[in-house]
Parts: structure tokens; sequence; C-alpha cells
């Protein structure tokens, strides 16, 4: 057991079993152990659990979207959160017409009450209502904001 230092060999992540490929986290793993073993000192011991090869947690909010988009279900927690949040982030006359509706490929659409509402928002608040997402949910998430009519009246606020 304690015959042999590791090698490479013992840190790389191979496919077995119903994992045929490697993802990429294992791919970058696998990158950041043959940089390990290319910097080792001849000699001196390996840690079990080196920095080098330690690779970020994915957020659990990620890991639940890519599930959803693996099901084809198009739902979003962060949008229930920017719901929420969304009297705090902009005006109160663009909160009374306005509301966050749905996400697709990068591009948020807000509902507005009425197409008047939507002209107004567009003229002068859309820069900042962009701004302000983007900073809440940040800019990779939200590429676009875009105003459109709701269908359905928007529910009533409690102030």
């Amino acid at each position: 057991m304690f015959d042999s230092a590791p090698d490479e060999a013992d840190f790389m992540v191979r496919p077995k079993g119903a994992r045929r490929t490697l993802t990429s986290r294992d791919k970058e793993r696998n990158r950041r152990v043959g940089e390990l073993f290319r910097r080792a000192i001849p000699g001196l011991p390996i840690d079990a659990d080196p920095p080098e090869t330690r690779i970020e947690p994915t957020p659990f909010a990620a890991m639940i979207e890519q599930v959803l988009k693996q099901l084809k279900i198009n739902e979003t927690p962060w949008l229930d959160d920017l719901n929420r949040a969304w009297p705090t982030l902009v005006p109160p006359e663009v909160a009374r017409v306005a509301r966050p509706g749905k996400w697709e490929n990068g591009i948020l659409f807000v509902y507005v009450t009425s197409s008047i509402k939507l002209f107004e928002l567009r003229r002068t608040h859309l820069p900042q209502i962009e701004k302000a997402v983007k900073a809440f949910v940040g800019t990779n998430r939200v590429r676009q904001v875009r105003l459109m009519v709701n269908t359905v009246p928007l529910p009533p606020r409690s102030e």
C-alpha cells in the first residue's frame, strides 16, 4: 500500500460504469492533475487532496437549473427571488405596472400592464431596469431585458 509513491494515474478521473464519458469538470480536474505532476518535486510527498486539483463547487441553484433543463422543464428558481425583490430593485412607478415574467435564452421578459405603459417604460426606464436586473442576477444569466404587454392582469401588490 505504501510501497510506491503515488503517480498521476492515482489522481486522474476515468470513465467507468454508467459514466462512459468524462464531464467538463472531470477534464478540468485531469488537466490540473497533469499540471500538479509536472511541477512536483521528486522525493517530496504529494498531498492526498492537493489544492491544484480542487475545483470550485457548483452552486445548488445552478445544479437545479441544469436538471430542469435536461428534463425540458422551463422553470427558473432565481426568477422567484427576482419577483420577490422586484419592488426594491425598480422605482415604485415601474413596480406598479411591470413584473418579471419569463426567462428564455438569456432574455428576461418583463410583463407590462398596457401598451401605453410599455412605451413609457421603454422610453424612460428600460436601461435602469436592465442594469438593476443584471446587478441582481448577474450579467451572464440575463443578456437582455425585453418589455412585453401582459395578457393577464398583474396581481395586486400589498404595500
